[in-house]
């Protein structure tokens, strides 16, 4: 017996083979991404043994290791790093801007604004929050700018030189204390256990061979694009990798950021109903010590180098001077 419906009937079901393509595209992205991390921390776990599902490698301290809030989430560089940015000009993002397809900023999107001797540049957190570390050169300047989206934390310093002269290039250890991410200097393969840990938050090392050491902090503009453009109109952007830009964007965060339930363990914790864990403070050195105060978006830079974190990060350190 005949199909009523006909063979074209049934032909219509198929998907059409673009879309098939399409979505074997993207599925072939997303395990570009993902494998080379996870062979990389199979590769870990075969150098460095079980320890290595602990302190990734690392000489840590005895402190840090008793640490309760010290967590192991991943490989080091499982957060691939950025070591050669693309840096892009006004000219290029207006370009994307022109339409909604290829959008790169509007107005609100937030960025990290450094000055360098007179050159600006910004670098877009939809961009930071997918690699956390990215090490660049700017007005011939080597300098590391950090956001780690769990904690809010945003940092730029210098990058310090190893023996050989050249400037170090920084990573995500895979290491979160407090639930803030520790960064550490790639020294190459098989010196791990030669490489120290940063704390982004005030840029002191807290272990390795550095413990003790401290980086030496840029000021920076947490704000809009709009701002920092109207302020800097030459100012030159950090670009999108071409081959991750479908992961731009999106803004995995945002859920996070509305339930303000910080990921992992942090310890004191602060005051009931003192204000939303998540809420941005700004850190700046004063003399001998660190205080806090809620301005980030301020207009006016203090001459001293800051960061920016978030108030559950900033009570876990017990940083004074933040505003109740």
């Amino acid at each position: 017996m005949s199909d009523p419906a006909g063979p074209g009937a049934r032909s219509n079901l198929m998907p059409p083979m673009w879309l098939i393509g399409l979505l074997a595209l993207m599925c072939g992205a997303v395990i570009a991404w993902r494998v080379p991390a996870l062979l990389r921390a199979i590769e870990e776990r075969r150098l460095l043994g079980p320890d290595a599902m602990t302190t990734n490698g690392f000489t840590l301290t005895d402190e840090l290791l008793a640490d309760p809030t010290l967590i192991r989430w991943g490989a080091p560089e499982e957060v691939i790093p950025i070591d050669v940015p693309r840096i892009w000009d006004v000219e290029m993002v207006d370009e994307l801007g022109s339409s909604p397809r290829t959008r790169f900023l509007v107005s609100d999107s937030e960025v990290v604004g450094v000055v360098i001797d007179g050159k600006a540049r910004a670098y877009p957190l939809r961009i930071l929050q997918w690699h956390e570390v990215v090490n660049d050169v700017l007005n011939d300047v080597a300098i590391g700018v950090i956001y780690h989206p769990l904690s809010e934390t945003c940092t730029v310093f210098h990058r310090p030189t190893s023996v050989d002269g050249d400037p170090l290039v920084f990573g995500s250890s895979g290491l979160v204390v407090d639930c803030c991410l520790l960064m550490h200097e790639r020294l190459g393969p098989g010196m791990r256990s030669s490489e120290s840990l940063w704390s982004p938050t005030d840029g002191e090392a807290i272990s390795g061979i550095r413990a003790g050491e401290h980086l030496s902090l840029v000021p920076f503009r947490l704000t809009r694009w709009k701002n920092w453009r109207e302020q800097y109109p030459d100012t030159d952007v950090l670009g999108m990798a071409e081959s991750q830009r479908w992961y731009y964007k999106k803004e995995p965060f945002k859920p996070y950021r509305l339930i303000d339930r910080p990921k992992y363990p942090y310890s004191p914790q602060p005051p009931p109903g003192s204000r939303a864990n998540l809420s941005r403070v700004m850190i700046t050195r004063q003399g001998n010590r660190w205080v806090a105060s809620s301005a980030p978006y301020s207009d006016m830079l203090p001459a001293s180098a800051h960061v920016v974190s978030s108030w559950f990060a900033v009570h876990a350190r017990e940083i004074p001077g933040v505003d109740p």
